[in-house]
């Protein structure tokens, strides 16, 4: 009877609780913060718990542990709390499973708003914990909590009502206080007789949260499955898998995902409306910071584009910039000998991880004739990924150098050409492309008018750089894999859909690039693409077909 209650806490409903916040930017806020694990174990390996850690703030983080979903008992508690009792970490309890042990008013909120660094919350019974913290106002404490800065986890139950929705075994007959007895007392087909639910939760992050994504349950379904049809008929809001042993982090309007094992992973689900089926994507495990949820949520999302419906029709396109089409732009140069301007400059690294070695990057610094170079990060080849640019970027923001990014892949990112001439002729001492689709940054770049901006930056001797498809674009033609099935924004949800057979069946092609350098290039020059083909190989036999320009192949 209590699966439809909406437990959602509305925004303005401790708006007088709140008071005690500084909004000035010395002591923002940020919330929520938030480690949700596919289960309860997940609280317990070292990269989730470190996680927690170094979100609260504190080496060794005071803990709130409440119960209720285990309906408070004390083997879960121990079990639950181990990582942080063996770190020698304050913890207390907090049980409201039942009214004679609910403390008072006064006493709940010094446990949950004033003392702890870390909210932890149980498995077990979600349904029935929602209740419970609607019953005595628990759930404005935490939300009060949260808006103090508090760390929000838990592990299954515990990770689930965080979220606006999600799907949940608590119907389950032994999902109870006495789940000994009941299992002792009913028969395997009884123990089996049992459906999921969608239920609300407090609505920190607005997404379903699907527990033991990777699991099924006693009664012979697998939650992920299930979760899917669930979205097929409620297709509302996006959802979140989280296997066992990972972690969905939040982190106020950013996200990422942590395995605890090494291999466990989260799953975005979005309904494709379309068709009326849910595609689905792994996130990543090795980010190096988290991305705007926003973006996290799309994962599975196609870019938009009609070039990209059918890309090998652009193939044969020329991306040439000629020498006279930006003569008027360039009346600026003086061509004294005291004030020539040496261009082109250009660091081409055969891969993206060139980009963040030392010798490299060293050699963008000498060519920017400054110490900490001003950069524009354009990643046009991997859609505007958040996730690219930040690793992309890394060497750069470690050494301290500005970096501002430049979103042309869609036409909603796209600023104006005032703001474009800006950030890329006026603002940097470098130019920096991700590697990709190099077709599809072509083509944008050429739509958008960002191709005429670039060689005016470099006329103005800016450096150019970038890896792969960031470094093929600035020869007069190269050899590229644009036309690989997953080489596309949603990489993740191509890979998970397509079969080993569908992702090695696609060829290279060589295709136009600006023309800086009259030459084909060929990056991953000592690599074998998906397809098996050898790079160097196959561009030996795109050179005897036609000898018209050298190629330069870079490791």
């Amino acid at each position: 009877n209590y699966v439809d209650t909406d437990f959602v806490i509305a925004d303005d409903v401790i708006e007088e609780s709140t008071k005690f916040m500084d909004n000035s930017e010395e002591q923002q806020v940020v919330f929520p913060k938030i480690v949700a694990s596919g289960n309860e174990k997940g609280m317990r390996l070292k990269p989730i718990v470190d996680k927690v850690v170094e979100l609260s703030g504190s080496v060794c983080p005071k803990v709130i542990y409440i119960g209720t979903a285990s309906f408070d008992r004390t083997d879960k508690f121990l079990l639950f709390t181990k990582a942080f009792s063996d770190m020698g970490c304050e913890i207390r309890r907090l049980d409201v499973s039942e009214d004679e042990t609910t403390p008072s008013q006064d006493e709940m909120q010094e446990l949950v708003v004033e003392f702890p660094d870390v909210i932890m919350c149980s498995g077990g019974n979600t349904l029935h914990a929602l209740i419970r913290w609607k019953e005595v106002g628990l759930d404005l404490l935490i939300k009060e909590a949260s808006m103090k800065g508090k760390v929000l986890c838990g592990g299954s139950a515990g990770a689930g009502c965080w979220f606006s929705s999600l799907h949940t075994d608590s119907l389950r007959p032994d999902n109870a206080k006495n789940k000994e007895h009941v299992k002792n007392d009913l028969t395997e087909e009884e123990l089996a007789d049992w459906d999921y639910a969608k239920i609300s939760g407090l609505g920190f992050v607005d997404a379903m949260f699907v527990p033991h994504f990777d699991a099924t349950g006693t009664n012979g379904i697998k939650r992920s499955e299930h979760a899917e049809m669930m979205m097929q008929r409620d297709p509302s809001t996006p959802a979140i898998g989280v296997e066992d042993n990972a972690a969905l982090v939040i982190i106020g309007d950013e996200a990422h995902a942590v395995s605890g094992d090494g291999k466990a992973t989260c799953h975005i689900l979005v309904p494709d409306e379309s068709t009326g089926d849910v595609k689905t994507a792994p996130l990543p495990t090795n980010w190096r910071a988290p991305i705007p949820i926003e973006e996290v949520l799309e994962f599975p999302e196609p870019a938009k584009g009609e070039h990209l419906e059918d890309l090998e029709n652009y193939v044969d396109t020329d991306f040439v910039i000629a020498d006279d089409v930006i003569e008027e732009s360039t009346k600026f140069m003086d061509n004294s000998e005291e004030q020539q301007v040496v261009f082109p400059k250009i660091v081409a690294s055969g891969n993206e991880k060139g980009m963040r070695l030392k010798p490299i990057v060293d050699k963008v610094v000498e060519l920017s004739g400054s110490v900490c170079p001003k950069v524009i990060y354009i990643g046009t080849a991997s859609f505007d990924r958040t996730d690219k640019f930040l690793l992309f970027t890394k060497a750069f923001s470690d050494m301290g150098c500005e970096i501002r990014r430049l979103d042309v892949s869609e036409d909603e990112t796209t600023p104006s050409q005032d703001e474009m001439q800006e950030l890329v002729v006026e603002f940097p001492d470098v130019i920096m492309c991700s590697g990709g689709n190099t077709l599809h940054a072509l083509i944008r770049w050429k739509e958008v008018g960002l191709d005429l901006l670039i060689k005016e930056a470099s006329m103005k001797g800016k450096v150019l750089c970038g890896g792969s498809a960031g470094a093929g674009c600035w020869f007069s033609s190269l050899h590229t894999d644009s036309l690989r099935p997953d080489n596309a924004k949603n990489k993740e949800h191509v890979k998970n859909d397509l079969t080993e057979e569908e992702l090695a069946d696609w060829d290279y092609a060589k295709i136009s690039g600006l023309g800086f350098v009259d030459a084909m290039f060929v990056p991953h020059f000592d690599a074998t693409g998906t397809n098996g083909i050898k790079r160097s190989e196959h561009a030996e036999m795109m050179m005897q077909r036609d000898p018209s320009t050298p190629a330069i192949g870079v490791e």
